[in-house]
């Protein structure tokens, strides 16, 4: 039998800090809306129909690697606890699971971290319903407060799942701050699984990241930060009232998602006592996703702790799968 332990909920610092920086990111030019709020319920799962498309290659290729290399995977790991980072529907994740449930003699222990609770409780239910003998312990969080929840709780031994290329979406100083962070909650030969999308042609990464004809996938992914704002804050912004594109940034190695009103558009956040204005064809960033350098990730990765393990490369679309060892 599997079981849900009582969801660890930690957002209230998470609040605290995500306010200071949405408060900054829209009162300063350029103006930018913070990634997490992309990412409620409906953001979420709208980026699971996103993954769906053929030109998304992020998902597909990662997908591919981790079913092609799963035995590989799970015989290295040989661990009893998964601690995931930004678990969303865990799709991919579930692959692994089932897999590490079978050959493991004593209950796994799988502990996802995610900011939105209503997704958070709806993927620990449809995994406890389809994995024998799991221990689901969830923490509604951000990647900080999350870890060091799990840096408090002794293991022997752990593999830590980031996935998505998600490390992508974060400035350098946040991903050195969060790869510290996951060495502190870990131990010395503890394992990180990680995709990592790496520099390509400007053609195929915005043929990725922009919708295909007679698609509003990334428009509705991208403009729903303002509908979560809204609900949140109690604001009057009109996602419609917005256009969206994501370009890539060959000079910072960056895909940049932004999104600009057609007409000059007066907002106000009555939570935040916040108000502004935002105007005609002013762009506003929503999210960004850097795309790596191989000596520039090598550097990252030793400088916190970590090496290479193993690599299991999509070498037509220079996607990796990195399997990870603390050092």
């Amino acid at each position: 039998m599997s079981a849900i332990r009582g969801l660890i909920d930690v957002r209230v610092d998470d609040a605290t800090s995500g306010i200071r920086d949405l408060i900054a990111g829209l009162s300063k030019t350029p103006r930018v809306i913070p990634t997490v709020y992309g990412y409620d319920e409906r953001g979420s799962e709208i980026y699971a129909q996103i993954c769906d498309l053929k030109t998304y290659y992020p998902y597909h290729a990662e997908w591919a690697l981790l079913t092609r290399n799963i035995d590989s995977i799970c015989d290295q790991a040989g661990t009893r606890e998964i601690v995931e980072l930004g678990c969303g529907t865990a799709t991919k994740t579930e692959l692994l699971l089932s897999r590490m449930a079978i050959n493991s003699q004593a209950p796994l222990r799988y502990v996802p971290i995610d900011v939105s609770e209503e997704m958070l409780r709806r993927t620990s239910v449809r995994l406890a319903d389809s994995i024998e003998s799991l221990e689901i312990h969830p923490i509604a969080g951000d990647y900080h407060s999350g870890l060091s929840i799990v840096g408090q709780r002794p293991e022997a031994s752990r593999l830590f799942l980031f996935m998505g290329s998600s490390l992508g979406n974060m400035s350098e100083e946040k991903r050195r701050e969060l790869l510290g962070d996951i060495r502190s909650a870990g131990r010395r030969g503890d394992l990180m699984a990680i995709g990592v999308d790496f520099d390509k042609s400007r053609s195929t990464l915005e043929n990725a990241y922009n919708d295909p004809p007679e698609y509003d996938l990334w428009h509705n992914f991208l403009t729903n930060r303002l509908t979560c704002l809204n609900r949140t804050f109690d604001g009057n912004f009109d996602p419609s009232a917005f256009d969206s594109r994501l370009t890539y940034n060959t000079d910072a190695c960056r895909m940049e998602a932004q999104i600009w009103p057609r007409v000059d558009v007066e907002f106000r956040l009555d939570g935040l006592d916040l108000q502004g204005v935002i105007k005609a064809n002013e762009r506003v960033t929503v999210d960004t996703s850097h795309k790596f350098k191989p000596d520039e990730l090598n550097e990252l990765l030793s400088s916190t702790g970590m090496r290479i393990m193993a690599s299991y490369d999509e070498s037509a679309v220079k996607y990796s799968l990195l399997l990870l060892e603390m050092m």
